[in-house]
């Protein structure tokens, strides 16, 4: 029959080995898992035609607004035919 021999010399880990390649936390918490999946890398390719609806929507929201743009639009003369 053998013996089961422990080497006292070395400390014993549970089953982690710590080293540069082993990472700890063995568990990962709820939150972990979260902010993985919550944080992770997209990529995002568009057609040509996405490509310019996006580019005028962006150009329409980033536009400069002045005092003179407001007061341009709300004093313009608007004609009214019936």
């Amino acid at each position: 029959m053998e013996e089961n021999k422990v080497n006292t010399a070395e400390p014993m880990n549970d089953g982690v080995e710590l080293g540069k390649s082993q990472v700890l936390p063995t568990k990962l918490s709820t939150w972990t898992k979260i902010k993985k999946f919550l944080f992770q890398e997209v990529t995002i390719e568009f057609t040509p035609h996405q490509q310019k609806v996006f580019k005028e929507v962006k150009d329409f929201w980033c536009q400069d607004i002045t005092w003179q743009k407001i007061k341009d639009f709300w004093l313009q003369d608007i004609e009214i035919t019936l």
